[in-house]
């Protein structure tokens, strides 16, 4: 047989609690249902906010903003060496194919537009 402790007579009491106000709550009446119900405010609605305190910079110097853009640079530079950078024959075949592009583009957009102008003339006069 198992022992009865204290926990476990309270967790039997607050079952048999909470199992008699569920029965409350059906015996009870029923809400009204156009009754308007009011949330009471919190207490933590009620306290102030804090405001963030503002940082100085009266305490930085010339040699710290200096530092920094160094330590930038030099970031700056170890992840360009982690790009991997096109050969010559891929940049030259790329450059081609947008200039070969931009070419095309601009010879249809030519074409539709010299085409409205002379639609536009002849409906004009």
């Amino acid at each position: 047989m198992k022992k009865k402790t204290k926990n476990s007579a309270k967790r039997k009491e607050k079952r048999s609690s909470a199992g008699n106000a569920k029965e409350k709550q059906k015996t009870g009446t029923k809400k009204k249902p156009n009754s308007k119900s009011v949330a009471k405010p919190s207490a933590t609605k009620n306290l102030p906010k804090k405001v963030p305190e503002k940082k100085r910079d009266e305490g930085r110097s010339l040699g710290q903003y200096i530092q920094k853009a160094g330590q930038f640079l030099r970031e700056s530079k170890m992840e360009l060496k982690k790009v991997k950078w096109p050969s010559r024959k891929e940049l030259l075949t790329m450059t081609a194919v947008v200039i070969v592009l931009v070419l095309f583009c601009a010879l249809y957009l030519g074409l539709v537009d010299f085409g409205l102008i002379k639609l536009i003339k002849n409906i004009v006069g």
